[in-house]
């Protein structure tokens, strides 16, 4: 062939694939990877949809395979990115596969929702603040290895351990659990229905908590009413009531909801407020209840009464208090 022949025909088939890159009708990377991305995801969120499968209504997710839960997650991450990234490079928000995308997405977080509610409910024994608060954990491992060590029995010592064993891979996995769930949500725009599960579940075993210390509200004709030696009983709860909250109560749910959400400074400190500045009140609202309604030099709150707020704790004050608290473990 003549070498201008040649020539002609590599030029058209340059002029020719250019023509084909130009056309419209060619799908862009995002457009291709999202759709891809839809492909392989949409029978994995499909099968966990309660609202048409039998299974996914009664069986959870992270309790019935937790390796199939991490995948799940991962699809779920790469349907958000690949909508963000198609989104980027389209003008248009009515397009189809964005449509899908959309009620994919919408099916995922109902689930991880109901996943992330039964974790927190299922795992109340587990994931009591206590559990999670430094001194308090030392302190029980270490007592519990202290009565393990007088068994008798080599067998017995080692059921023991395996049950401690037990007992801790709950809890982590729990966190780990959650954790993976809050993440997801919060990355997906769905940090605030993620926080509407977790404040109340939590809200109420710090409340419980502190009921059973022996303080409840308590209003001022109630104080002026009172026996001395009531008011003394009820000076001595709050005493003791106060240890238990400084060393492990609000220390422990505030590394709690640290771990849970990680990903997210503003909701760590928004949740710790709410969960706990209702409790902190009702604790510290206490001794200056007390001291503008009866006079005894004799009764005492101690050096706590000095942490008595004269105005509602902030979400910042209640940061404070955690981190001052956890300094003095």
């Amino acid at each position: 062939m003549p070498r201008k022949g040649m020539g002609s025909l590599l030029f058209s088939s340059k002029k020719s694939a250019s023509s084909i890159l130009e056309s419209p009708s060619r799908p862009s990377f995002s457009d291709a990877v999202l759709e891809r991305t839809l492909e392989i995801a949409e029978p994995i969120i499909k099968k966990w949809d309660a609202d048409t499968s039998d299974f996914a209504s009664v069986t959870s997710l992270f309790y019935e395979n937790r390796k199939e839960a991490t995948e799940f997650i991962k699809w779920v991450n790469n349907v958000q990115k690949s909508m963000h990234k198609y989104v980027s490079e389209h003008s248009s928000y009515s397009d189809n596969k964005l449509v899908r995308g959309q009620k994919l997405m919408e099916i995922a977080m109902k689930r991880l929702e109901k996943e992330f509610y039964q974790i927190l409910s299922t795992n109340r024994a587990h994931l009591d603040p206590e559990s999670f608060s430094s001194r308090s954990s030392l302190t029980s491992r270490a007592s519990t290895l202290s009565s393990i060590s007088d068994f008798e029995d080599d067998e017995e010592l080692r059921r023991a351990g395996e049950v401690i064993e037990e007992v801790e891979d709950v809890s982590m996995n729990a966190v780990t659990d959650l954790k993976l769930i809050a993440d997801c949500m919060i990355s997906s725009g769905y940090g605030k229905e993620c926080i509407s599960i977790y404040r109340p579940l939590r809200k109420s075993i710090i409340d419980e908590a502190i009921y059973k210390l022996g303080v409840d509200k308590t209003i001022s004709n109630q104080i002026q009413k009172m026996e001395w030696n009531v008011l003394e009983i009820r000076v001595n709860n709050w005493l003791n009531a106060m240890k238990v909250v400084m060393e492990t109560l609000f220390i422990g749910e505030r590394n709690l909801c640290d771990q849970v959400f990680a990903s997210s400074e503003a909701i760590r400190e928004a949740c710790f407020s709410d969960i706990s500045r209702e409790g902190a009140q009702l604790l510290f609202g206490f001794p200056e209840l007390v001291a503008k309604n009866r006079k005894n030099p004799q009764l005492k709150f101690s050096d706590h009464s000095t942490c008595t707020p004269q105005s509602p704790l902030t979400g910042k004050e209640l940061s404070q208090f955690s981190q001052l608290t956890r300094a003095q473990l």
